[in-house]
């Protein structure tokens, strides 16, 4: 399921279990390039594609969040 990998991976430079609903702004740990590793490992696990034009922070805020715009652009998943 993609929630369970998703906090398990992102998980890791907090230093914290993650719930899905988790505001991630809020750990210092968790900063542009954590950011840039987790879009790096969407498009390699599931295919994900992220235009330029599409990154918005609110969208990438939670692990929920993150999980309903991978499964919104078509990728092969399941939460």
């Amino acid at each position: 399921m993609v929630s369970d990998r998703m906090l398990k991976i992102i998980g890791k430079p907090t230093g914290t279990p993650l719930g899905e609903s988790e505001d991630l702004r809020g750990f210092a740990s968790f900063d542009s390039l954590s950011f840039l590793e987790v879009l790096t490992w969407l498009e390699g696990e599931f295919g994900a594609e992220v235009p330029d034009d599409e990154l918005r922070s609110e969208d990438f805020s939670s692990v929920g969040k993150i999980v309903d715009f991978v499964l919104g652009n078509g990728t092969e998943a399941g939460r």
